[in-house]
């Protein structure tokens, strides 16, 4: 049988060069031929696996997450058997079970699982990457963490996840094991580019899921994590600094962890519910990375918005419903116009990102810091630029306009449907409408939507009943590859709607116009309705049909 470096060389998988370089190397090092020319970066993993295949003459399965695995295969197998020799079964037929591997000269992975399961084994090839990927999701995420901690006291733990004494949670949240726990699903969820992870314990089991680029996903945990539960629970609320104690009231908190020298922050929420506390975990970078042209803006609304925030006075609201992306405009914005000459003051509930140059107040009610009592005391400390992270009340709502008339300019943010509605809003709370048409400039509304996956993307024909929306004869869906996670989208960007506040509308605000009447006129000036931004992205590609019927109704105005 040919030796795997002369089945490289013949397959012109790697040199004669490489292959001498790496011989003179496995002088020095027990390590595989195989795997020293992988880090020498000769030859991919996927090359190397398929000559080995070859050489042993095994299948090789290169694509593994794209297998379905049986449940009652995955079932026979123990996730401490599993973890331990690294490998996932695929397979089980006439007392045969086909196990993936990633090292075919493993001999104690043989002998091991043949001693443990009484039965023959047949071994397929797979990349290294795919099966530990394939065992997070047929066995969960810290599958073998929640078994080690189980493993010869499943008795004692269950009794304790039960009917736990206050100091018993204490002791065993500062067990090595949940530690680990807690910190590999915070961990996937960072890479996954989760924006939160939620804990949520029901009868008989914890369901714990993370949203990524707006849409929960269920994180695949071993039941059995349930035993655990108040375990987890004390472990976050003490890097939160929360009150381990407490169960019975709602609890904020924070912390700040790294992974790979990257800082990352977490805001955590705590609230008491039926069978147990519920957690959720927001998840923020420590410092802001979106600048305002990778929003989304179509490059000539950026030019006006740049043209709008760069004024020495005015208001600038950003209206829209909770997750549509409010607070990271603001930020972009706020970070386009950061310079040595200005003096930016904020006011926020929470503060979410750390902005550099920028002095940031958190708003405390409970001692009386509330927005309108912030902002009278911030006109008092020299600013030239104010951000209100959201006006609430009509207090709050005066003191913003009034401040923009005084030489401000300010930026803040309004829960309403459209931009329109932003006006009846703010009169609705009591201003003016001589304040409201005097110092606003723009009401921006917005949604975020996903954006579809570069690599995987098809194109489809238009669906009959959409073709009077102007999308053309063809768009695109979502498809699934691994650079999306087998989500078919990657990131989101924006759709949004800009009511800019001139002579005319300033009219009928000071007339008290309805919404609507404002709204009809505004889309004869040349507001582009959200719906439109919506199917300009469509045409674009940017997103799907699905993705912007899913935040705007195309029949709408």
């Amino acid at each position: 049988m040919a030796s795997l470096g002369e089945i490289l060389v013949q397959e012109k998988l790697i040199t004669v060069d490489n292959l001498n370089a790496a011989l003179q190397q496995q002088k020095k090092t027990p390590k595989p031929l195989g795997k020293i020319l992988v880090e020498q970066g000769a030859i991919l993993e996927t090359d190397l696996l398929k000559a080995l295949a070859k050489q042993m003459h095994m299948e090789f399965y290169p694509k593994l997450m794209d297998k379905d695995i049986p449940e009652n295969v995955v079932s026979k197998v123990s996730i401490r058997l599993v973890s331990l020799y690294n490998f996932i079964p695929v397979g089980f037929t006439d007392n045969v079970l086909t196990i993936a591997v990633y090292d075919p000269f493993d001999v104690w992975l043989v002998q091991g699982v043949k001693n443990e399961l009484h039965c023959e084994l047949r071994r397929v090839l797979a990349p290294e990457k795919e099966i530990r990927e394939a065992i997070k999701k047929y066995y969960g995420v810290g599958a073998a963490t929640v078994d080690k901690i189980l493993d010869d006291k499943t008795g004692e733990h269950k009794k304790e996840a039960t009917n736990i004494e206050i100091e018993d949670i204490g002791k065993s949240s500062q067990d090595v094991s949940v530690i680990k726990l807690v910190n590999q699903i915070i961990t996937e969820s960072i890479i996954a580019r989760a924006t939160d992870i939620h804990f949520e314990p029901y009868r008989g089991v914890v369901r714990i899921r993370q949203r990524v680029d707006g849409v929960l996903y269920d994180i695949k945990v071993p039941d059995e994590i349930r035993y655990l539960y108040p375990a987890i629970v004390s472990r976050i609320k003490i890097i939160s600094g929360l009150d381990v104690i407490e169960r019975r009231l709602p609890q904020d908190g924070r912390a700040k962890v790294k992974i790979k020298e990257e800082e990352t922050e977490l805001r955590i929420s705590v609230i008491p519910s039926s069978f147990g506390e519920s957690i959720v975990i927001r998840i923020l970078p420590a410092k802001l990375l979106i600048d305002l042209p990778g929003l989304g803006f179509l490059a000539e609304d950026l030019q006006i918005i740049r043209s709008i925030i760069k004024k020495p006075h005015g208001v600038i609201f950003l209206t829209g419903p909770t997750g549509s992306g409010k607070t990271t405009t603001l930020y972009a914005s706020l970070n386009e116009i950061n310079s040595n000459e200005v003096k930016i003051v904020t006011i926020e509930d929470p503060v979410e990102y750390e902005l550099e140059g920028v002095s940031q107040i958190q708003v405390e009610p409970k001692i009386g810091l509330t927005f309108a009592a912030a902002l009278r005391s911030i006109l008092r400390h020299d600013p030239d630029i104010m951000m209100i992270g959201e006006v609430r009340d009509g207090e709050t709502a005066e003191l913003t306009v009034r401040s923009s008339l005084t030489g401000h300019l300010v930026f803040s943010t309004l829960h309403t449907n459209d931009a329109a509605s932003g006006v009846i809003r703010l009169l609705n709370m009591g201003v003016e409408p001589f304040l409201v048409a005097s110092s606003v400039e723009v009401f921006i509304s917005q949604r975020l939507v996903r954006l579809l996956c570069p690599k995987c993307k098809k194109s489809i024909e238009v669906p009959q009943e959409y073709k009077e929306y102007g999308l053309g004869e063809v768009i695109f869906e979502s498809g699934s590859c691994e650079f999306c996670d087998n989500t078919g989208f990657r990131g989101r960007t924006v759709i949004y709607e800009m009511l800019i506040i001139n002579e005319e509308i300033r009219k009928l605000i000071l007339s008290k116009a309805s919404a609507e009447q404002i709204r009809k006129k505004a889309c004869e000036l040349g507001m582009k309705p959200l719906k439109e931004s919506g199917i300009e992205k469509i045409r674009q590609g940017d997103t799907t049909l699905g993705e912007i019927l899913r935040v705007v109704e195309l029949r709408e105005y």
